[in-house]
């Protein structure tokens, strides 16, 4: 849990400060900023898949957190020193795929510590203090970003990685049941041989291709992909879009405040939502909270555009920890269902962050073009109207998952 406060400092720290940053110290303009932020994430949607299925083989799943500190500390440094879209570009990148390797391999792990019978709470807990951890966050970057300037956040989170790094070194590798950190069965065993390195490079590769064949025949997993898109194509932009309004009206000081002063407040409804989503999972079902998320995201949408006051901003703002909450447990619950007793609970993990990192490019994307050329009302129009596709896409298409898993138990 320690390691899921830390790591949310490391990964979503920067996040909604970035566009802020470009803006106001670097001078870019919004299209800039969103090929920045697409950058990211293309390399997110290219890492993802081969991330899940290499956590699925590999068994130092606890050095595969700390490589990921080290690209965002490098990322962090690289853009703080060099200001320029080369080296802002290989910073998003080195971030987008430290993000295909977090998400997997702390569901890998949490699943290789507490069994499957544990999953549903053990997966709202951690979510409870990974928004703890973007509470900590907000305070912490905002208050160096305000009193030292904007240049010192990155600073700060390149010395959080180190922080996170010995957190993951901290945790035992033998306490980490390696079959059921793949999604096997309790008890269920697999290969416990220890091939030459060649060996290890062939078996990985052949094993991803074989996890992505196993994966496109499963067709609710391939819905739930799609919807997974359209989420993030949605939700994607909004923040960052939402920190460039607080920036062009505020000013870059008042503009660090505002922006914490939402991350607080969102993450704070993202703790609440955590640590019910995964109690409520297990009685409602997994459906009627994820259909519950798409509807939050569409109002939010919709909200943004009655005002640009930064007090109604921060207010909306507030309703990102609704779906977002839901989400991050709701997601990994699903996998879970659909993929119990396959062996393929990474790379199924990652199949899911690649669809996330494919919307968040495109809502990226698109919400630079239209912020431009159209405005930011007219930007969330158009998000609110990707979230009421995907609702009823959702609703029309997806089966409940939790009648599954129990069958199958």
């Amino acid at each position: 849990m320690a390691l899921n406060f830390c790591l949310a400092d490391v990964q979503n720290g920067m996040g909604p400060y970035l566009a802020l940053f470009l803006q106001s110290f670097a001078k870019w303009d919004p299209s800039q900023i969103g090929v920045a932020l697409a950058a990211g994430n293309i390399a997110q949607v290219i890492a993802q898949t081969p991330a899940g299925a290499t956590i699925d083989i590999a068994r130092p799943k606890r050095e595969l957190i700390v490589l990921g500190c080290v690209f965002i500390a490098v990322a962090c440094l690289l853009t703080v020193l060099w200001t320029q879209l080369p080296a802002v570009l290989t910073g998003q990148i080195l971030i987008g795929t430290a993000g295909a390797i977090f998400p997997p391999c702390l569901a890998a792990i949490t699943l290789g510590l507490v069994g499957r019978k544990r999953l549903d709470r053990q997966m709202g807990t951690n979510q409870a203090f990974n928004a703890a951890g973007n509470m900590a966050a907000a305070l912490a970057i905002g208050g160096v970003g305000y009193y030292f300037g904007l240049k010192w956040m990155f600073y700060l989170v390149a010395a959080l990685c180190v922080v996170a790094s010995l957190l993951a070194l901290s945790i035992r590798a033998k306490d980490i049941d390696f079959n059921l950190a793949c999604g096997a069965d309790d008890g269920e065993k697999t290969s416990q041989s220890r091939p030459k390195a060649q060996e290890r490079v062939w078996n990985n590769l052949r094993g991803a291709v074989e996890a992505l064949g196993e994966l496109v025949r499963l067709r609710p997993l391939m819905i739930f992909l799609v919807s997974a898109v359209i989420f993030h194509f949605a939700n994607a932009a909004m923040v960052p879009l939402v920190t460039e309004l607080l920036a062009k009206n505020q000013g870059a000081k008042t503009a660090v405040v505002a922006t914490s002063a939402y991350m607080l407040a969102s993450q704070f409804v993202f703790t609440i939502v955590a640590l019910f989503s995964g109690r409520l999972a297990g009685r409602l079902g997994r459906k009627p909270l994820f259909l519950f998320a798409f509807a939050a995201l569409l109002l939010r949408g919709l909200l943004y555009t009655v005002s640009h006051h930064p007090v109604w901003l921060i207010a909306v703002q507030c309703m990102d920890g609704l779906g977002a909450g839901i989400f991050g447990v709701v997601s990994v619950l699903i996998i879970a269902d659909l993929t119990q007793g396959t062996g393929r609970f990474n790379a199924a993990q990652g199949a899911i962050a690649t669809a996330q990192g494919t919307g968040a490019f495109l809502s990226n994307v698109l919400a630079g073009y239209l912020a431009k050329h159209a405005g930011a009302n007219v930007t969330f129009i158009a998000l609110a109207g990707i979230a009421l596709i995907g609702l009823v896409f959702f609703a029309l298409c997806m089966p409940e998952t939790l009648k599954r898993r129990t069958a199958a138990s």
